[in-house]
């Protein structure tokens, strides 16, 4: 991967960092820049692209459907 940043890429970067979610992602961004191995695999990897395609196509549960089903 190259090191040139689109400047749609820099925008959602800022965004993010600017929002509610903004320690969250710094400390993500920390965690893959620091780290020293693959932090997923391969089939991680595989199985992340499936849950975003599922998310797109409407088939996921909210967390508190989620925890609704679950008793929790």
């Amino acid at each position: 991967m190259g090191m040139s940043l689109t400047q749609d890429l820099l925008a959602k970067i800022e965004a993010i960092a600017q929002g509610p979610n903004a320690d969250l992602f710094r400390r993500l961004v920390d965690l893959l820049y620091n780290q020293e191995e693959e932090y997923f695999s391969a089939e991680d990897l595989a199985e992340i692209e499936r849950g975003e395609e599922e998310i797109r196509r409407g088939e996921h549960v909210s967390l508190e459907e989620y925890e609704r089903a679950r008793g929790l």
